[in-house]
């Protein structure tokens, strides 16, 4: 939110320093401006808060994914892969979460299933023959939605270099297989020459961030604070991939194998179908209902590979810079994926009613979708609950910020909480401090939030105290109780704990402190 409260040139350079890209940024900032232009942002009665509108702003781009989802996916694969992918992208594992996080992975989702939708399209431009034309449009598309995953999250920037990446390998071998004059027909040139330069002129929109890329990549080689990676990683993606939020662990595992396990055997039984679709269907037919039999379950196959494909790029970042990886990089893929088991489902089921048999393909295909719609509705009801308790205990905190006055001394013993007091105190005309115990904040934390001190020793809390200070510690994690129990032991310094707080996702006790 401090980043998208800047100008453009300071908000491009304050991004550079830190780990993400600034797109994400630049679009809460232009709505932003728009809201404060209309005189629906401020702080006034009746205006939105600027957060609530960037995380409205969050939500866009799920409503755009539908649109996607009601049009092309609809047009290729049917109206029950449309629906179930609709369903599947706000309310799979984890991705209720991100309908509302003023993050930029809503966005970055949005921005990588598109452009694989437009490179399919561009391939089966290809695929029409010579008489298709020029498909400017699905190219520009793809362009931009490439560029815009590019500068929107690094993972999004390795997920669409897999889409454009497959796409080329695809439409190369495809013209070199049909390069005999008789075939040529077959092929759309045109197509091809778009391809190659809408992959040039991406990674040319690219080339002003290469020089901070290269800056961040050497700071994280230095010091990042992500865990090591290795095999149990893959045994972690799965979990954070399938595993929704049950009261019950048990049946959580369970109901998490269990998919697991049938789209493993929903994804054999499409690159089978796909090896028999290909000698089956006329090889140089350019009839839109042969295309579409020829490349559906390839299609399909595609969009399924950009989660492996790209959990493996992290994975190999990981191992040749330091460990750059954890679960949540897996969501710019999330939209493929889901398309992909979507497609899968509803390919199963359709074929299945057609042949009138209840083959192995089709029990699955109803399994899956029975779970996918009992994980869907479970966890989307949990999220709706868990932001109805958030609410409830933001706005008691909120509340007990409305209570506190400037003169109050306010020490923390974690840096994201001093971080967001800071924040919330000072957003209006306030003039707090908020202290940071032992350590000091992070630098452009510290340059971008105002207000925000360090405290090294005890005996300053004591002297405030004796000045006749009131003095606050809200203490986050189990050090708080420790850190009490040393200042009452050490320097009498007694402590009334009043109640425990929730600020976003930051839990923490308010303790008032006196001699």
């Amino acid at each position: 939110m401090e980043f998208a409260a800047r100008p453009v040139a300071e908000l491009i350079s304050l991004t550079a320093r830190d780990v993400h890209p600034p797109l994400y940024y630049m679009i809460v900032r232009m709505f932003l401006l728009m809201g404060q232009g209309l005189g629906i942002v401020g702080g006034a009665p009746g205006q939105l808060a600027p957060e609530i509108l960037a995380k409205l702003v969050s939500i866009l781009p799920f409503f755009i994914l539908m649109i996607y989802s009601l049009t092309t996916v609809r047009k290729h694969y049917g109206l029950l892969a449309s629906g179930l992918f609709s369903f599947a992208i706000i309310s799979m594992p984890q991705l209720p979460e991100y309908t509302t996080e003023i993050r930029m992975y809503s966005w970055t989702i949005l921005f990588v299933t598109a452009a694989l939708l437009h490179a399919m399209s561009l391939i089966r431009s290809e695929m029409a023959g010579n008489e298709a034309g020029w498909d400017v449009a699905d190219a520009l598309a793809l362009w931009l939605y490439s560029s815009a995953a590019a500068y929107s999250h690094y993972y999004g920037a390795f997920s669409v270099g897999i889409i454009l990446g497959i796409m080329l390998i695809w439409m190369i071998v495809y013209f070199v297989k049909n390069m005999k004059s008789e075939n040529l027909k077959s092929v759309n040139v045109k197509a091809l020459a778009l391809a190659i330069g809408l992959i040039n002129l991406t990674a040319a929109s690219y080339v002003p961030w290469i020089s901070v890329v290269l800056k961040q990549v050497s700071a994280v080689k230095a010091n990042y604070w992500i865990q090591p990676v290795g095999l149990r990683s893959l045994g972690s993606c799965a979990k954070y991939l399938f595993k929704g939020y049950f009261t019950n662990e048990a049946l959580a595992t369970v109901i998490a194998v269990a998919l697991f396990i049938l789209i493993a055997f929903m994804f054999a039984r499409t690159v089978m179908r796909a090896f028999k679709s290909y000698r089956t269907v006329a090889a140089n037919s350019t009839e839109a209902a042969d295309l579409d039999s020829r490349t559906f379950d390839v299609f399909t196959l595609y969009a399924f590979m950009i989660l492996p494909l790209l959990i493996f790029a992290g994975l190999l970042a990981s191992w040749l810079i330091r460990p750059v990886f954890v679960n949540r990089y897996m969501l710019p893929a999330y939209g493929c994926f889901w398309l992909a088991v979507s497609i899968m489902v509803a390919k199963e089921l359709e074929t299945g009613a057609v042949l009138g048999k209840a083959k192995a393909g089709m029990l699955a295909a109803a399994l899956l979708l029975v779970l996918m719609a009992v994980v869907g509705a479970v966890d989307f009801k949990t999220f709706i609950g868990n932001e109805q308790y958030r609410k409830v205990n933001m706005d008691k905190t909120l509340a007990l910020f409305e209570e506190l006055d400037s003169d109050t001394i306010i020490i923390s013993n974690f840096n994201h909480v001093q971080g967001l007091l800071s924040y919330y105190l000072n957003k209006g005309e306030g003039d707090y401090k908020i202290y940071l115990y032992q350590e000091k904040a992070e630098p452009l934390i510290e340059e971008t939030v105002p207000g925000l001190l360090s405290i090294d020793d005890p005996i300053d809390i004591a002297n405030y105290l004796e000045g006749g200070k009131k003095v606050l510690f809200l203490g986050s994690f189990n050090s708080r109780d420790v850190l009490v129990k040393e200042w009452e032991d050490n320097l009498g310094i007694k402590n009334e704990n009043q109640g425990s707080y929730l600020m976003e996702r930051y839990w923490f006790d308010v303790f008032k402190l006196s001699l």
